[in-house]
């Protein structure tokens, strides 16, 4: 259950292989890890209950990022547009390119 939950939490299989040794004493290879993700070819025959396990959790796990404001574009943006402004008033016009060449960098994400 451990691993279908973290790998659904978008952690990579060398992280989730960290954990399960130092959580549970185990050691468990990377490509062991992956069996467990549905999404990728080594989890392909991965069993209902934990398909629907990795599923529901990140569902679970999208639907709290839309309740955290840094993690919406238009947000960092309205940020980025408000340093930008003050660096300028500051006459910190080095920041303020800064700030501008990282909301490119938003906009292209």
């Amino acid at each position: 259950m451990h691993i279908v939950i973290e790998l659904a939490c978008f952690d990579s299989p060398a992280q989730v292989a960290a954990t399960v040794k130092e959580k549970f004493g185990v050691q468990l290879s990377r490509q062991r890890i992956e069996a467990y993700h549905p999404e990728r070819a080594a989890g392909a025959r991965l069993g209902a209950k934990w398909r629907t396990l990795f599923y529901d959790t990140r569902a679970r796990l999208l639907a709290k990022l839309d309740n955290i404001p840094i993690a919406c574009r238009s947000y960092r943006l309205r940020v980025l547009d408000s340093v930008a402004g003050q660096a300028e008033e500051m006459g910190n016009l080095q920041l303020a390119m800064q700030v501008l060449e990282q909301a490119a960098r938003e906009m292209a994400s």
